[in-house]
């Protein structure tokens, strides 16, 4: 095969990528479980964004988070409860799709280039997690005019254990999911 053919197969393969990526990341945001006690619902997101991030390199994870985002501000449901449209991103858990952004490119960015599960799973959880909660601290707080400490409380104890579980939830799935692939000819990219 010449180098123009590997180039178009590798644009194609990942393009592909970047598209079941961005599909993934729409259904995590689907399976969605309301919390009546504060307005954040508990997602698949943060194991699927981590995910997507091992998995890819950083500007197609970037590329895939930025679509899923682009995809509801223009008005698709993509977003947790079936959400779509700028007031999506407008709301109390707007600043967590910004941070999903930013996290995604963060922990593809410092994955390193070696599969590592420890690797993965301290990336995940100390870049990967702040990442998104700062954002949507930070979101949380200007659309309900809370204070730093009650954000943090608010949006921290009801999620943080079960994301650092979704963090090593995905570190061993993206490490298994790049063998398959692997012996399927069809490995990602570092």
């Amino acid at each position: 095969m010449n180098t123009a053919s590997k180039r178009k197969k590798l644009n194609v393969l990942s393009m592909a990528q970047i598209s079941v990526c961005t599909a993934l990341l729409c259904v995590s945001a689907w399976i969605s479980v309301p919390i009546p006690i504060i307005s954040v619902p508990f997602t698949l997101q943060a194991l699927v964004i981590i995910l997507v991030a091992l998995l890819l390199k950083p500007a197609y994870a970037l590329a895939a988070q930025i679509i899923y985002t682009l995809l509801g501000i223009v008005g698709l449901p993509v977003f947790s409860g079936f959400k779509g449209g700028i007031g999506a991103v407008l709301s109390p858990t707007g600043g967590f799709i910004i941070g999903f952004i930013i996290s995604a490119f963060l922990v593809s960015l410092l994955k390193g280039k070696t599969d590592n599960i420890l690797r993965y799973i301290l990336i995940s959880i100390f870049v990967g997690i702040p990442s998104m909660y700062i954002p949507g601290i930070v979101g949380f707080m200007l659309y309900t005019g809370s204070d730093l400490l009650y954000a943090i409380v608010t949006l921290t104890s009801v999620f943080i254990v079960v994301d650092i579980v979704k963090c090593v939830i995905a570190s061993f799935a993206a490490v298994a999911l790049k063998k398959a692939l692997s012996k399927a000819n069809i490995g990602f990219e570092r």
